[in-house]
C-alpha cells in the first residue's frame, strides 16, 4: 500500500482539485445569483426590499471579497458556507417565520458537497444552530406579546422538544453530507492513485522495452561490424592477387576477364567499407 504519493500524483492530485474547485466556483457563481433573486422576489410577499436587496448584497460582497483578498486559499468556501446560512435566515424572516423556508438549509449544505470538503458543514451547522436557539428563545420568550414586537422566525410553536427535534435531524443531514464530501474527495484520490500507478508501470513498460530494443540493435551493430572485418581482409588479398596476376600476362583476353573480376571486386570491397563505416557510426 502507498504511504506517499509520487511527485508526478502529486501533481495530478493538484491539477484535478484545481480544475474541480474552479468548476464549483462557476457552479456557485449561478447558484449565489439564483438565491439573490430569490429574495428579491420573495420581498414581494410582505414588502422586504430592504431585507431582499441589503442582506442578499452584502452576503454577495462577503464571499467574493473574501475570495479575491484572501486568494490562494480556501477561506472563501467557509464564507459561502455562512453566506448560505444568512440566506436562510433572510428567507426565513422575509416570510414572516414560514416552516418551509427552514428547508432551504439542506440545499446549501448539499450543496457545498461539491467543493469535496467535509469541514464546510461546521460552519453552516453552528450558525445554524445559534440562530435557531437564539430566534426560538426571543420569540417564546422575549417578543411573545401577539400585538408587540414581533420575531419572525417560525409559524408553528417552536418549543423546546421541536427545537431539539429539528435541530438533531439538521444534524443527521448535515453530518451524511459531510461523510459524502469526504468519500467523494476519497473516492477521487484513489482512483488518481490507480491511475498514477498504472502510468508509472507502464513507463516501466516502455523504459524495458526501449533497452531491450536498444541492446539488441547494438548486438546487430556489433555483429555488422565483426562481419565487414572478417570481410575486408579476403576482398583486399583478391584484389591485390588480381593486380599481381595483370602484371604477369600480355595475353588481352586474360587481361579483360582480370579486370572485370577487379571491377566486381572493388565493388564488394567499397559496399564492405560503406557497411563498416556505418556500423561504426551506430555502435558510437
Amino acid at each position: 500500500m502507498k504511504t506517499k504519493a509520487s511527485l508526478n500524483e502529486q501533481d495530478y492530485l493538484h491539477n484535478f482539485m484545481s480544475t474541480m474547485t474552479q468548476k464549483s466556483d462557476t457552479i456557485i457563481n449561478y447558484v449565489l445569483a439564483v438565491y439573490f433573486l430569490l429574495g428579491i422576489g420573495l420581498s414581494f410577499k410582505y414588502d422586504t426590499f430592504e431585507i431582499g436587496v441589503g442582506v442578499g448584497t452584502l452576503n454577495l460582497l462577503a464571499y467574493y471579497s473574501a475570495k479575491f483578498f484572501v486568494k490562494n486559499s480556501k477561506f472563501y468556501q467557509y464564507v459561502l458556507s455562512i453566506v448560505l446560512a444568512i440566506f436562510m435566515a433572510q428567507y426565513i424572516y422575509q416570510m414572516h417565520g414560514l416552516f418551509e423556508m427552514h428547508f432551504t438549509v439542506f440545499i446549501a449544505s448539499t450543496i457545498l458537497i461539491i467543493y469535496q470538503n467535509w469541514k464546510l458543514q461546521i460552519p453552516l451547522t453552528l450558525l445554524v444552530v445559534l440562530h435557531h436557539a437564539g430566534l426560538a428563545y426571543l420569540q417564546n420568550f422575549v417578543y411573545n406579546d401577539a400585538n408587540g414586537l414581533q420575531i419572525y422566525f417560525s409559524q408553528v410553536n417552536f418549543d423546546l422538544e421541536t427545537l431539539i427535534i429539528h435541530t438533531v435531524l439538521a444534524a443527521v443531514v448535515f453530518f451524511m453530507n459531510g461523510y459524502w464530501a469526504y468519500y467523494f474527495k476519497e473516492h477521487s484520490h484513489n482512483h488518481i492513485s490507480k491511475i498514477s500507478d498504472e502510468y508509472e508501470l507502464e513507463n516501466m513498460k516502455l523504459a524495458s522495452a526501449k533497452y531491450s530494443s536498444l541492446s539488441a540493435t547494438k548486438e546487430y551493430n556489433d555483429f555488422i561490424h565483426r562481419t565487414t572485418l572478417d570481410l575486408k581482409l579476403p576482398v583486399n588479398s583478391v584484389l591485390k592477387l588480381i593486380d599481381v596476376s595483370k602484371g604477369h600476362t600480355d595475353n588481352d583476353k586474360l587481361l579483360t576477364y582480370l579486370e572485370m573480376m577487379r571491377e566486381s571486386a572493388k565493388k564488394i570491397d567499397d559496399l564492405v567499407n560503406d557497411i563498416h563505416v556505418k556500423s561504426t557510426n551506430s555502435r558510437n
